[in-house]
């Protein structure tokens, strides 16, 4: 079993030290298909913002709105989104350190709250910009669907919310 534990440090603790979740690891696809973007659109990938104004077909107005309040939810998220990134280090850390199971676990409870915490705020921004748009838009069910799976790990990268979307997770 301590071997176990052993392994499982080494390989949280290269996580760590490369980086963690602030540069995730992706896997290429070859081959014809995947990715997104495509058709209309040339085959390049669309941006989170040029996704959601294509799919709610925002209008000029609405466009300005939504930006400013994902630009202004980013900003808001610097707190939570260092929180989450200490609490995942300390984890790493615990392990690598070889600390008991009440330390580990501890790392991990607040490694949970601050993952909990980001998903309110991205949830609550969702919220937000949902209520900027007309009824018949916000009847988009497909639009909708597709807005709530972007706002996933939206506010993670320090610099930027309006990225191709990728697999970056918490």
């Amino acid at each position: 079993m301590t071997a176990l534990w052993r392994s499982l440090a080494t390989v949280l603790a290269v996580i760590v030290l490369a980086g963690g979740i602030s540069h995730p690891i992706h896997a290429q696809r070859g081959g014809r298909g995947g990715g997104s973007g495509g058709g209309e659109f040339g085959g390049f990938p669309l941006s989170r913002f040029q996704i959601l104004s294509n799919d709610f077909a925002l209008t000029k107005d609405q466009k300005k709105t939504v930006k400013t309040l994902l630009d202004d939810a980013h900003k808001g998220a610097a707190g939570t989104r260092d929180a989450l990134l200490a609490a995942h280090a300390a984890i790493g850390a615990a392990i690598a350190a070889n600390k008991g199971q009440a330390e580990i676990d501890a790392a991990v409870k607040e490694y949970g709250r601050q993952a909990a915490a980001m998903s309110a705020l991205e949830m609550k921004t969702l919220a937000q910009l949902l209520l900027q748009l007309d009824p018949e838009q916000r009847g988009n069910q497909s639009a909708v669907r597709s807005a709530f799976f972007l706002m996933r790990g939206i506010f993670l990268d320090a610099k930027k919310w309006d990225a191709v979307p990728d697999s970056r997770s918490y």
